[in-house]
């Protein structure tokens, strides 16, 4: 099998297949020195320990800082402080490293259906984020530009701290690493990316160290059909596995990888291409709704009476994959937060 893309979903089921005894091969656009972890390194203990497990990782030895306490800033000078329960940023780089490990590497090899052969392996995996690049174009799908930066040397900054945007057109964000360092970052739909200079205004001390532009995708599964293209089938982000309301990648795309290999151990001599598209959007059904109220609101269209089923939707499912967000999800706070934007 060839898997293009050696980010967060490439790099897990390189290594998963592997295991199995696959014959893998990992192509990478970039060059090895310039390969980087982008997604500012941040999501729930709990299921990254779980991932972590089935690869035989120890993933307490990547986490770099243990959350407490998530401060939103809102429009209308709205402010509100969710109690995290398990929401953590690690070493995203070196995790990725650890799991491609010995799996067969090319790097600096840009792939197009064409230029990969389709006859040359049973199966290619498309785990290049919002590229999408082995697969059709979806139709539906929908972007927002975003810039994030590491940065070291910043002070009195040891709490994850979000600023939403009014109308839900995108957001800022700070997440604190290790030893001073930290990710800053923000989506855009205006491509303003309010905050940044304001935060480095406030923050002369802080020493950019690197500064990455890509654009997060925001359309869920229902949005991202096809998922297949003849032996190509899509795993993650390039299929929408991001949970719109907060454009986080890194858990459903892990989900996804995991629902892949399932679908795969279950059908060892065909993949069943239908089947992983029938589960992967009853797994992420309720984040069209999500996206929905987003969209809405960016439409400045959402009503909180008319639109009741889909906020109800969006809590219940999120209430109850609570260990899985790292934060606490309470109706109230997330009413007068849908309400602010």
């Amino acid at each position: 099998m060839a898997i293009v893309g050696a980010g967060v979903s490439g790099s897990y089921l390189g290594h998963m297949l592997q295991q199995r005894g696959h014959e893998i091969e990992i192509f990478e656009s970039s060059t090895k020195d310039k390969h980087w972890a982008v997604c500012a390194w941040a999501a729930s203990r709990n299921m990254l320990s779980r991932f972590s497990n089935q690869a035989g990782l120890d993933f307490e030895s990547y986490v770099l800082h243990v959350g407490r306490t998530l401060k939103m800033e809102l429009p209308n000078h709205v402010r509100e402080y969710l109690d995290l329960k398990g929401l953590v940023t690690y070493d995203k780089q070196r995790w990725e490293h650890d799991l491609i490990g010995d799996v067969k590497i090319t790097y600096n090899q840009k792939c197009t259906p064409r230029n990969i052969g389709s006859n040359q392996y049973d199966y290619v995996i498309d785990c290049t984020g919002m590229h999408r690049t082995m697969l059709p174009r979806a139709p539906e799908d929908f972007l927002i530009p975003a810039y994030e930066y590491l940065l070291e040397n910043v002070e009195g900054m040891n709490e994850f701290y979000v600023v939403g945007y009014r109308g839900a057109k995108g957001y800022f964000w700070y997440f604190p690493l290790d030893d001073n360092r930290g990710y800053m970052g923000a989506g855009d739909v205006d491509k303003k990316y309010e905050g940044i200079e304001t935060f480095l205004r406030d923050h002369p001390e802080a020493r950019i160290v690197k500064k990455i532009g890509r654009p997060i995708r925001l359309a869920p599964p229902r949005r991202m059909q096809p998922f297949h293209s003849g032996n190509i089938v899509g795993v993650g982000e390039s299929i929408g596995c991001v949970f719109p309301m907060l454009g986080e990648g890194i858990i459903p795309s892990l989900i996804c990888c995991d629902i892949f290999l399932k679908v795969l151990d279950g059908s060892p001599r065909k993949f069943d291409f239908e089947k992983y598209t029938k589960i992967v959007l009853k797994k992420f059904a309720y984040y069209d709704d999500v996206y929905r109220i987003v969209r809405l609101k960016m439409k400045n269209e959402l009503n909180m009476v008319k639109h009741m089923r889909l906020l109800l939707s969006m809590y219940r499912n999120m209430k109850r994959e609570e260990g899985r967000f790292g934060f606490e999800v309470n109706l109230d706070k997330m009413t007068r937060l849908v309400r602010a934007l």
